[in-house]
């Protein structure tokens, strides 16, 4: 019994001091907005995409990190480093009423149909690795493939232009015999 009263007296504060000692981790009045719903590309092309973190609470945030996501609706396989050169952005706290914009930048890789969306997690010394996590609306991409001359379709166009050509060269030479 008394073995147990040990170790409860030994517990006992430093179990409350943890739970008084961690701020809340991210209330429920921040949120990330994009401001975009739909996008239509081709494949290759470079687009930007707007996001807002609102602190609409009446405490500052801590430290929050940002990361991109790129999702396939068709299963195609995403690297996200293909599609985006910086994922990840560190966001210092935002006080209460105010809000933080960042622009994400991105090339379109595959054709298909995509979902974009940022995720916002806690950051600080404190509040890191304790969640949870906050997800922004997507931003549906619908990614169209680019045509570009292949071996089929220059075939025409390596024979046309010669025929062409010799067309005009033999009307010229006509032209020049009939008036000499």
């Amino acid at each position: 019994m008394a073995l147990i009263g040990l170790r409860l007296a030994l517990a006992t504060p430093f179990g409350l001091a943890a739970a008084e000692a961690a701020p809340p981790p991210l209330p429920g009045s921040i949120e990330v907005v994009l401001d975009e719903n739909r996008v239509y590309t081709v494949v290759g092309e470079r687009l930007t995409v707007g996001s807002r973190v609102v602190n609409s609470g009446d405490a500052p945030t801590d430290r929050l990190v940002a990361h991109l996501n790129v999702a396939s609706l068709d299963g195609v396989y995403v690297d996200l480093e293909d599609w985006s050169a910086e994922v990840s952005r560190e966001v210092g706290p935002v006080a209460p009423g105010g809000s933080t914009v960042l622009s994400w930048q991105f090339q379109a890789v595959n054709t298909g149909n995509f979902d974009v969306y940022v995720v916002l997690m806690p950051n600080g010394i404190a509040t890191a690795g304790t969640g949870p996590l906050l997800v922004s609306q997507p931003v549906h991409v619908t990614v169209a493939g680019k045509r570009t001359l292949t071996a089929a379709g220059s075939l025409p166009v390596a024979i046309v232009v010669p025929l062409v050509l010799g067309l005009l060269a033999a009307v010229a030479r006509y032209r020049v015999r009939r008036s000499g």
